[in-house]
């Protein structure tokens, strides 16, 4: 290929690398700050361009429910009425 083609490997390359742009904004989803369990969910989710967005909306919506859940839980725990620690 270097043999035949000489200075248009470069422009061969080049269109490569130029088409990837939108294969890769359009077909594929951002995964920053995703945990591995989400990744699922990230790629069910369309359009790809925003997909990040929602899943990091619902994950953020499932933690306050879970911390509303868990504020409104009684989570006091009773000492144990015989405890050896009390009497030493």
């Amino acid at each position: 290929m270097f043999l035949k083609m000489e200075y248009g490997v470069y422009f061969f390359f080049a269109s490569l690398m130029l088409l990837s742009i939108p294969f890769v904004f359009f077909l594929l989803p951002e995964t920053k700050s995703l945990n591995l369990e989400s990744m699922d969910r990230l790629f069910e989710v369309k359009p790809v361009w925003r997909a990040n967005e929602i899943v990091m909306k619902e994950l953020q919506e499932q933690e306050e429910a879970f911390r509303r859940e868990v504020d409104g839980a009684d989570l006091t725990v009773e000492k144990p009425k015989n405890s050896q620690s009390d009497s030493v």
